[in-house]
């Protein structure tokens, strides 16, 4: 760890003594909170973490607390790794109604080795500070997954929402060229930050198109990876929570954009490639259906529904 940023509402009081019994002359003096900037994080990737302070009574805190680290990573119940930067041995006073925010890293290469295939969350702790816990989400170290390897059939994508999680698995013997694309562009991270730009409620929501990100200056809903992939039309009927792939006039166009079906549409059966379904998550994808839309085709969602991540959870032959 070696990113601090911090703000301070009101003025900082001078140095004194403090016990080394805690970070905090008063437990209750502080409230504390510790959120993940992103809520799922691969196994070799850098948890980001938000550690926010309020000082609701006059009080001494350790320098470490402002400008150093103690946070401690817990895995099944385990203590796995401590981070620690120990900064001086003096305190600081701070007053009443004093805020602070602090972004910390955490390297999880540091806790699992870089080489563990996980799928389920790490506890971060700062010891004496109540409050300050948080809990983030892992995913496999997506750099090691291997494509050729994949028993498609079973492997899945989790794609995290700011609506909530949905979960994918795939249909490799109906589609076999566009599940692999599928998972490529997610184990790349093509698909993070990208957005549902088309929502139409009783029919689909859609989404992965690059131009939807921040920054780029594509029109959305025009967007590929570069290449196009070949039409699998197939016998796989557009019911509920089947995913299948956006394409334009040409039957052989489609790339990255995909859309989850809401309501049953069987007018796109053998006309665009189905290629798999939501396992679990289809209370989120209703969420989604429900968002109030504008545009020409009140398609377009008012406020953005974000694809913060797509990860790859893989199943080996």
């Amino acid at each position: 760890m070696n990113k601090f940023f911090l703000t301070l509402a009101s003025a900082l009081l001078g140095a004194s003594c403090l016990s080394a019994q805690g970070d905090v002359s008063s437990k209750d003096s502080i409230h504390a909170q510790l959120t993940p900037v992103k809520a799922i994080v691969s196994a070799g990737d850098t948890a980001k973490l938000r550690l926010s302070i309020e000082v609701v009574a006059d009080c001494e805190v350790s320098q470490t607390l402002l400008s150093g680290v103690r946070l401690s990573a817990f895995f099944g119940g385990e203590k796995r790794h401590e981070f620690v930067d120990e900064v001086g041995g003096g305190s600081v006073k701070l007053v009443a109604g004093t805020r602070l925010e602090r972004n910390l890293e955490a390297d999880m290469k540091l806790v699992f080795g870089g080489g563990e295939s996980v799928a389920d969350s790490v506890t971060f702790k700062w010891p004496g500070l109540g409050g300050a816990e948080a809990q983030v989400a892992v995913s496999p170290d997506q750099s090691k997954i291997d494509l050729d390897a994949l028993d498609y059939s079973k492997t899945r994508v989790r794609l995290v929402t700011n609506y909530g999680d949905i979960t994918l698995s795939f249909f490799p013997d109906k589609a076999p060229n566009h599940v692999r694309n599928f998972v490529k562009l997610a184990k790349q991270g093509f698909y993070d930050g990208t957005q549902f730009h088309r929502v139409i409620k009783g029919f689909m929501v859609q989404g992965g198109c690059p131009n939807t990100k921040e920054g780029a200056t594509g029109r959305p809903g025009t967007g590929n990876p570069g290449y196009t992939i070949d039409a699998e039309f197939n016998d796989t009927p557009h019911e509920r929570g089947i995913v299948s792939m956006a394409r334009s006039t040409d039957p052989n166009s489609a790339g990255s954009q995909f859309f989850i079906v809401h309501q049953k549409a069987s007018h796109l059966d053998n006309q665009y490639t189905a290629f798999g379904k939501v396992d679990k998550g289809m209370k989120v994808v209703d969420a989604i259906a429900d968002v109030p839309c504008g545009g020409p085709q009140r398609s377009t969602p008012l406020e953005p529904v974000r694809l913060n991540a797509a990860v790859v959870f893989p199943v080996y032959k």
